[in-house]
This record gives C-alpha cells, sequence and structure tokens, in this order.
C-alpha cells in the first residue's frame, strides 16, 4: 500500500479546469457553474503583523478551506485520477491510497504494477495543477508472514519511497502485521496526556463537568476506528485500552490509584469498554446489512438468500482473517436476535442492543 501525499492539495485547484470538469464529467448547467465560480474567484489574501499590513492579492487557484464545499470541490477536481489506476484504490479528499495484493512470492510484481500507477498519478497530478509530494508519501507491505525485503523499490516522482513498519492512515496507526500495538499505544498516550492537562483544572471542576470533558474528548480516543482494529487486539492490548478509560473514571470520580473503579466503571459508557466496542461493530454491521456503506465493504460480505434470518453467509475464514471486522462482525451480526436485527431505524437497533 502507498498513501500518497499531494502538497496544499486544496490551494492548487484550477479553477478554469474545475469548471470545465463540472460541465463535462459531471453535467453542471451554466446557472451551476456561474454559481460556483462566484463562490472561487476574485477572492483574496493578505498578510497582518501588528499594525503592518501587505497589499492584497487575488488568489487565482484553490478552495476556500474550512468549508463544507471545499473539500466537495476537490473531490469533484479529481475524480477522474482513478480512470489511470491499475491498483485498487480509496480516496477521502486529499487522502489518496493505491493497493495491490496477492501471494508474498508475487511481491516484485506487484511492486512493478503499483510503480506504474505512480507514474500514472504523477503525470495526472502535473496536468491538473496538483504537486505530489514524495517526501511525505509512505509505503508499507502488509504480512501476517512479518517483514517482508523486496528487491524492488517503489519509487515516486523520481525519489525512491521507503518500506515503513507502521504508518498513519486516517489517524489509524497500522503496521505491518496487524497486530495494532502503534495504534493502541498512540490511544493509550492520548489518553494519559490530555488526562494530565485536565487534572491540572480538577480541583475547580465539579464532577458533571469532569463527565462531560470524559465523554467528549477522552471517548473519541477510544472509539476513533475501533471497528477496524478491536477485533484483532491480543488480550494484552485490550486490557491496555481498560487501563486508559479507568484512569478516566479515576479523574471523573477523583478515585485513588490504587481503588477499585468496580463500582462506577459502566457510568462512562453505560457498558464495559469490550461490550461498548461490541455494540459499536454490531451498529457498523447493520450499516453492511442494510447497505448505507459504501459499495467496497458492501462487496466483502453477501447476506442469505433466505430473508428470513437476516444473516450474513460467513466466507471460508482462518485464525487470522477472523480478527478482521468483516468476519468477527459478521459472526456477532448473526447471533443477534431475529428481532433486534429487524428493527427499521438505527435508533430502534441501538435501543434494543442496550
Amino acid at each position: 500500500m502507498v498513501l500518497v501525499d499531494l502538497s496544499l492539495a486544496f490551494n492548487c485547484v484550477n479553477h478554469q479546469k474545475l469548471d470545465r470538469k463540472l460541465q463535462e464529467e459531471f453535467g453542471f448547467c451554466d446557472a451551476a457553474r456561474d454559481l460556483v465560480a462566484s463562490y472561487l474567484t476574485n477572492r483574496t489574501q493578505l498578510v497582518n503583523m501588528g499594525s503592518k499590513k501587505s497589499a492584497k492579492r487575488i488568489l487565482a487557484d484553490g478552495t476556500p478551506q474550512g468549508s463544507c464545499l471545499s473539500a466537495l470541490l476537490f473531490t469533484l477536481y479529481i475524480n477522474n485520477m482513478p480512470e489511470v489506476l491499475r491498483c485498487q484504490y480509496h480516496l477521502y479528499a486529499d487522502d489518496m491510497q493505491v493497493y495491490i495484493s496477492g501471494p508474498a512470492q508475487d511481491v516484485d510484481r506487484m511492486i512493478n504494477v503499483l510503480n506504474e500507477d505512480l507514474k500514472a498519478i504523477e503525470e495526472w497530478t502535473a496536468a491538473n495543477n496538483l504537486f505530489p509530494n514524495p517526501g511525505k508519501t509512505q509505503a508499507i507491505i502488509f504480512s501476517k508472514q512479518g517483514s517482508i525485503t523486496p528487491q524492488s523499490k517503489i519509487s515516486f516522482c523520481g525519489e525512491i519511497i521507503p518500506l515503513s513498519k507502521e504508518i498513519n492512515n486516517l489517524g489509524l496507526k497500522m503496521d505491518c502485521n496487524l497486530k495494532w500495538k502503534a495504534q493502541v499505544n498512540d490511544v493509550t498516550k492520548k489518553v494519559f496526556g490530555t488526562l494530565r492537562v485536565f487534572r491540572r483544572f480538577a480541583p475547580v471542576l465539579s464532577i458533571p463537568t469532569r463527565m462531560k470533558l470524559m465523554q467528549a474528548v477522552i471517548v473519541p480516543f477510544l472509539t476513533y476506528g475501533d471497528a477496524v482494529y478491536v477485533p484483532g487486539l491480543s488480550a494484552q492490548l485490550k486490557d491496555q485500552l481498560h487501563r486508559s478509560l479507568r484512569a478516566g473514571i479515576r479523574f471523573v470520580y477523583n478515585i485513588r490509584r490504587r481503588d477499585s473503579t468496580g463500582a462506577v466503571r459502566n457510568t462512562i459508557l453505560g457498558r464495559d469498554l469490550m461490550q461498548h466496542y461490541q455494540y459499536r461493530i454490531n451498529c457498523f454491521m447493520r450499516g453492511v446489512f442494510y447497505e448505507s456503506h459504501p459499495e467496497y465493504i458492501l462487496d466483502l460480505l453477501q447476506k442469505c438468500h433466505s430473508g428470513r434470518t437476516s444473516s450474513f453467509i460467513i466466507p471460508r475464514n482462518n485464525t487470522s482473517s477472523r480478527k478482521s471486522v468483516m468476519i468477527a462482525g459478521a459472526l456477532s451480526w448473526n447471533a443477534l436476535p431475529i428481532e433486534v436485527k429487524n428493527k427499521p431505524t438505527i435508533t430502534s437497533f441501538k435501543k434494543a442492543l442496550t
């Protein structure tokens, strides 16, 4: 997998090329294109330092960052880029992943295919006024066999991209064996680092205020991307997450380090941490079953032909694949009572799980 980095991507969108794409690729009418043009053009910027201001400069390119439209317009701008790719890909705003899979013995062939796609990306970005940043581009080989050292090198924009043992992919720390130790360590670091800051103000914070801080700041650290990595965690790493939550509980209720948190351990999430992860995985799988997730996720599983069970067909799997959310999640979904799976809304489904 290669995570391609683009330098200042939103700032480099060419207005004329975007306008042409809106017309030719998406069928925007003249009035709609004029509206987009009025939003993008005649914007200016200046530098303000103390009492001095620079002259205003017109921004000839780019989309206004911080707006909802900015990411959407950029997505429309790069929508045709995958046409030049042979490998699989994911695009999320200006984050681009290109990947290919196969047997370990074919790793050099796969790298050659990746290099062809990276060359195509280089040419496409040059034609569309975007600037790849090979210095921040990351590459990794995932393998259950451990670290693989191929003979071929990954090359992008004339630079060799070194293989990393772990990468940061949309905020998730992914290691080459998908053991998720780096991810859990990162979560733990964020939780304890934030709690150290909170404790400075603990004497003036009421328990309800501490609870709000815990739920608004600490809990998102524990739950971001949880469906992806929690099913594959070892018992040791799960215990590490438990310790992080218990540290937050001690902050909320001012419980000393060696005292038990058992009496209040479920007050933060309404349930045990691992039960909460299972709850969230079931919610994710409901989205898969009722087809509210992207197509590339839906294609990973098939529903049973009998609609009476509202279940998934479990693919052939082994110990390793059972740690993936799609297998572990499908097994968990299939085990739910039929009346829970058939709840008509996500709200009623969540209530039935509680």
